[in-house]
């Protein structure tokens, strides 16, 4: 009876263990994908004033475009530059105390995940490569693998 018991406790702390490893986040070593990672924050928590519907568009930029979010804002600032956490206005605006400049704003209802944060901060620092979003690339015609048996 104590085997079992044992055995069960051990496969027990196993699993949790590996649980809580493969739930971590974003380490400094990982590339952040932007299509996983990134375009579904922005899309569930930026887009609805930074996004393609121009009523309700602030800020004089979009997140939804790669020009515009790269590119100058009504305030004069990049949202974000590749690579330069501390100019990227972005960030400014996600870690900010003033109620007026925080990003997601309070009457939007929306708030940034610590992890979510970490992510967009992991991927300016990596160069914020962005990819255009699956609908919009043309295919890419892949070799087919080598076959072994021919009959």
């Amino acid at each position: 009876m104590k085997n079992t018991s044992s055995i069960l406790t051990i496969s027990t702390v196993c699993s949790f263990s590996m649980l809580l490893i493969f739930s971590m986040p974003l380490n400094a070593q990982e590339i952040v994908n932007f299509t996983k990672s990134i375009r579904p924050v922005l899309s569930d928590k930026c887009f609805a004033c930074h996004g393609p519907d121009a009523e309700h568009r602030e800020g004089g930029f979009r997140l939804d475009k790669k020009e515009s979010a790269f590119g100058e804002a009504d305030s004069g600032e990049k949202a974000i530059v590749a690579g330069n956490i501390e100019a990227s206005e972005m960030i400014a605006r996600i870690l900010s105390d003033d109620p007026d400049l925080k990003m997601p704003p309070a009457d939007s209802n929306k708030s940034l995940t610590a992890e979510e944060i970490a992510a967009f901060k992991l991927w300016i620092k990596q160069g914020a490569d962005w990819q255009e979003h699956w609908a919009y690339q043309v295919p890419v015609k892949e070799d087919l693998p080598a076959v072994k048996k021919t009959d």
